[in-house]
C-alpha cells in the first residue's frame, strides 16, 4: 500500500506538461528509470524538446517511437507515421550548448526543429536507465548470470536516497557467478544477451584462464570500470590505453561498440513503458511503445 501511495504521488506531481502525452512519459519514466538515478554532475536527461502545439492523433493508440540515438532516419521514420506523438532516447541529443537552432546548421538541430513543427517532443533517459534496477547493467549483468546457479549481481556505486522500488541502484554492476566458467562461456553469453555475432576481447596474459567475476557497464564503461578489480570488464567501448592498463592488471576485457551494448536493453524495455503509460493515462491501450526500426549500430565488422 505504501509503495502505491509514493508512486500516486509521484505521478500527480509530474502532471506539469500542456500536453498530456509528456504527463504520462515523465510519470513512466519516473516508475521505470528515475531521473534522479542519472548522473547530473554531466548528464542531460529529461526533456529534450517540448513542442507548443502538440501532435493531434485522431485514430488509435498514440505512439511513442523508442530509440538510442536521435539520428535523421530514425526523425523521418517516426515523424512520417500519423501516430507518433513522442521520442524517447537514451543518449540526450543535446548534450553541451547550443548557440542557435538552424534548419541549414547541424543535421541535429535540423531533427529537433522538425520534432518541434510537427508537435513530437523528445524526452532522454541515459544514465538513469543505466543505474536503475532493471536497467541497461542489470539487462546484460542477468544475461552473462543466466545459466548460472547462485550467481548475483550489485552496483558498482550505490546511488544516493534511491526512489521507491529502486533500492540498490547505482553505477555499473559487479556480476559474481557463483562457478568458474572458461571464457569462451563468457563470451557466448554476452553475445547471446547482446544478440551479436562479434566481440573484440583483449585477453590479458597475466589473466585468469577460469572466469569467476565480471563488471559490468554498458555504453562507455572505462570511467565506472577502472578501480574495479575483477576478471573480465564487458563493456560497449574504452580507450586503447585503458584497454592497455586493465591487461596490465591481469583484467580481460569484452567490447560489444558503444551502442550495441544498449540498444537490446530497449526491446525488454519498450512492453514496461507502454504498460506504465496505460496506468497513467488510466485507459488500457491509449499507447503503444516501439523501437525505431531506423536505429542502428553505426559500426559493422566487414
Amino acid at each position: 500500500m505504501l509503495l502505491r501511495r509514493v508512486m500516486s504521488s509521484t505521478s500527480s506531481s509530474l502532471l506539469r506538461y500542456a500536453n498530456p502525452t509528456l504527463n504520462h512519459l515523465a510519470a513512466a519514466v519516473e516508475v521505470l528509470t528515475p531521473l534522479s538515478l542519472a548522473e547530473s554532475a554531466w548528464d542531460n536527461v529529461g526533456l529534450m524538446v517540448e513542442a507548443p502545439k502538440p501532435r493531434l492523433v485522431s485514430q488509435g493508440p498514440k505512439r511513442v517511437v523508442c530509440c538510442i540515438d536521435l539520428t535523421t532516419a530514425v526523425v523521418t521514420s517516426a515523424l512520417a507515421d500519423p501516430s507518433t506523438s513522442a521520442i524517447l532516447t537514451y543518449h540526450p541529443p543535446i548534450f553541451s550548448g547550443l548557440k542557435s537552432l538552424r534548419l541549414d546548421g547541424s543535421s541535429l538541430q535540423a531533427s529537433l526543429l522538425h520534432c518541434i513543427a510537427e508537435g513530437v517532443p523528445v524526452f532522454c533517459v541515459h544514465t538513469a536507465a543505466d543505474n536503475c534496477l532493471n536497467g541497461t547493467n542489470d539487462f546484460i549483468a542477468q544475461g552473462l548470470l543466466a545459466g548460472s546457479k547462485g550467481g548475483s549481481a550489485r552496483a558498482i556505486k550505490l546511488s544516493l536516497d534511491p526512489p521507491v522500488g529502486h533500492e540498490g541502484a547505482g553505477s555499473g554492476r559487479i556480476v559474481e557467478f557463483g562457478e568458474e566458467l572458461e571464457k569462451a562461456e563468457v563470451v557466448r553469453r554476452v553475445k547471446q544477451v547482446l544478440g551479436l555475432q562479434y566481440l573484440q576481447a583483449a585477453w590479458a596474459s597475466e589473466g585468469p584462464e577460469l572466469i569467476s567475476t565480471a563488471a559490468v557497464c554498458a555504453g562507455s564503461g572505462s570511467s565506472v570500470l577502472k578501480d574495479v578489480k575483477t576478471d573480465i570488464w564487458v563493456t560497449g567501448e574504452a580507450s586503447h590505453h585503458d584497454v592497455l592498463a586493465a591487461n596490465a592488471k591481469g583484467v580481460h576485457i569484452l567490447l560489444s561498440n558503444h551502442s550495441a551494448s544498449e540498444r537490446p536493453w530497449l526491446a525488454s524495455f519498450a512492453p514496461r513503458l507502454a504498460d506504465q503509460m496505460n496506468k497513467a493515462a488510466g485507459v488500457e491501450g491509449a499507447y503503444e511503445v516501439v523501437c525505431s526500426k531506423a536505429d542502428r549500430e553505426p559500426l559493422q565488422v566487414v
